[in-house]
């Protein structure tokens, strides 16, 4: 092969690779996008005219520990939203463990102990993990502060990570890193189908040192793998919008060997939109 040819080839190489290039990236961006918009469909129909400011869900939960599900307690719950504002309370009848309570005014997140000195599970992971409510991913569309409800507005990245069989079903998968940068993996799911979200998953890991001295830490430490994931079902459309009426969070605790799951499972009987709501609804200290 001649130099010219030589020169040549890899002139053509470089175009062919710039080309590659050029197309894929944007294309994941207009995936993203796309992806988001088939969502936003899927939720609020053509004929819906009333822009739906605040929601109310009410319904029953039933809070379970364990993978066998054998000991269930049932309480009343409710979920309320006023554009970013958030509030979730429920009910049960356990004396360690009375109530769950969730209070976000769009400014500060408040997780009230459920006994003195002590927050649940979910408490914990939220507290620790305090972007997913405050980045609106708690509680999908079953809030208005709902992340993908305001795609113009600034917030962490996301990126496709193409799709995969949940439960049956294909999904597109889409991966967000959060503003805050606090090291927490998500990912959404989104039924291929429909565009309806599915599934959020989070990650979170750390290291715990089980050393009686700084010189044995490197040696005796365990990993601390926290996740927790929602579930929604069950969809239903009524007054032009379609949400589910199935939702589930699962806590799961993994340090070492040993790990511990939490189990919350709601069912939503009545949805309310654009209520006069009590000005306390978003006020820690009244609902304290």
């Amino acid at each position: 092969m001649t130099a010219v040819s030589k020169n040549m080839t890899r002139i053509i190489f470089y175009l062919f690779a710039l080309t590659v290039f050029t197309s894929v990236v944007p294309a994941q961006k207009t995936e993203v996008k796309d992806l988001i918009s088939k969502h936003l469909a899927s939720v609020v129909t053509p004929e819906q005219k009333t822009k739906v400011t605040n929601l109310t869900a009410v319904g029953k939960t039933t809070y379970s520990q364990g993978s066998n599900h054998q000991r269930e307690y049932p309480g009343d719950s409710v979920l309320v939203s006023d554009g970013k504002k958030l509030a979730f309370a429920a009910a049960f009848p356990l004396q360690d463990y009375p109530f769950e309570r969730i209070i976000y005014d769009g400014k500060k997140l408040s997780l009230p102990y459920v006994r003195p000195g002590v927050r649940s599970a979910l408490g914990n992971f939220l507290f620790d993990s305090s972007e997913i409510v405050k980045e609106g991913l708690f509680g999908g569309v079953l809030s208005t502060g709902w992340l993908l409800n305001f795609p113009d507005e600034k917030k962490g990245s996301m990126s496709s990570d193409g799709t995969k069989k949940l439960d049956g079903k294909e999904v597109h998968i889409i991966s967000y890193n959060p503003k805050a940068g606090s090291g927490l993996t998500v990912k959404m799911f989104f039924d291929v189908a429909t565009g309806r979200h599915v599934r959020t998953e989070y990650r979170r890991k750390s290291t715990q040192s089980m050393a009686h001295s700084p010189e044995a830490s490197a040696a005796s430490t365990n990993d601390i793998i926290e996740e927790m994931s929602e579930d929604f079902g069950d969809f239903a459309t009524e007054a032009g919008v379609t949400l589910p009426r199935s939702y589930k969070i699962r806590v799961v605790q993994t340090i070492g060997t040993g790990s511990r799951e939490f189990f919350y499972n709601t069912k939503v009987a009545t949805f309310y939109y654009n209520q006069q709501l009590d000005a306390a609804t978003f006020d820690f200290k009244a609902n304290n």
